[in-house]
């Protein structure tokens, strides 16, 4: 009798262990795969990402992760701004395992009041009824000459987002805003400037794109609060860069910048 209760404790112990659904790997980013941000501090108007993996998940019935994920965001007060209803998607497992990569964001209206901000988000797996989540600190900063909502595509319609890790022969295309920019002598004056550098910041000879946006019509100047830039590169060979976007503002007479990796790899 000992040795047969000897061999099911054996079997029991070879066993495989169920997965626990688990968020792994959560990453602040300027948009679903563009690089890392630096903080959690946003601004009026920003649009704050964070991609995560979700880990443990059990199949449905036809091989796909079925999900439920809710977003939810509370002031300093713990009084929810944000508190939508959980959406369900569904992932196709197309390359096995049991984990999926996905996405979120929130975005700061003009008139947010600057403070501390809790976001929460929780997920659950529609097949095995497990649950799992994850809460950032966010700081919402006064009104700044600032770029916000940067984020990166592959086309200009900006429909696909993009990573800034990508094959030569691509082109990469970038949106963002700028705001808190001077509007006092009611006019505005600003002047986009970007350009690639190597992965040390020095130059390397590239063009730069410069684009002015400037508005002398008073009505106009008084009530613009944002602009909104764009543009792209074409990646023409691998290495390794840096992009630099910088936004003059000529008539407050200051500039505001973001340098971001930018990797083009060998197709």
């Amino acid at each position: 009798m000992s040795r047969l209760w000897t061999v099911v404790a054996l079997l029991l112990t070879q066993l495989p262990a169920l997965a626990k659904l688990e968020v792994k790997n959560v990453q602040p980013a300027y948009g679903p795969l563009g690089p890392a941000r630096a903080n959690d501090d946003v601004y009026p108007l920003d649009e704050y990402h964070v991609r995560y993996q979700v880990t443990g998940i059990k199949p449905d019935k036809d091989g796909k992760a079925d999900l439920e994920i809710g977003v939810k965001l509370t002031n300093a007060d713990g009084k929810a701004v944000y508190d939508p209803k959980p959406t369900a998607r569904q992932f196709a497992l197309s390359l096995g395992g049991d984990a999926v990569q996905t996405a979120g964001f929130v975005t700061f209206s003009e008139k947010a009041p600057p403070g501390e901000y809790k976001l929460t988000v929780s997920v659950k797996d529609r097949t095995s009824g497990e649950a799992a989540g994850f809460e950032r600190k966010l700081t919402l900063k006064p009104v700044d000459f600032r770029i916000v909502a940067l984020r990166f595509f592959h086309d200009a319609e900006a429909k696909l987002p993009s990573a800034t890790t990508l094959a030569a022969g691509e082109t990469l295309h970038y949106q963002f805003r700028a705001i808190g920019f001077d509007t006092r002598p009611k006019r505005v004056g600003l002047v986009m400037r970007a350009i690639v550098l190597d992965a040390e910041g020095k130059d390397i000879g590239a063009r730069p794109l410069e684009v002015r946006a400037d508005v002398t019509d008073p009505d106009k100047a008084a009530g613009s609060r944002r602009a909104t830039f764009g543009g792209l590169v074409a990646l023409h060979r691998p290495g390794d860069f840096k992009l630099r976007i910088a936004v003059e503002d000529t008539v407050g007479k200051k500039t505001t910048t973001v340098e971001v990796p930018l990797k083009v790899l060998a197709p």
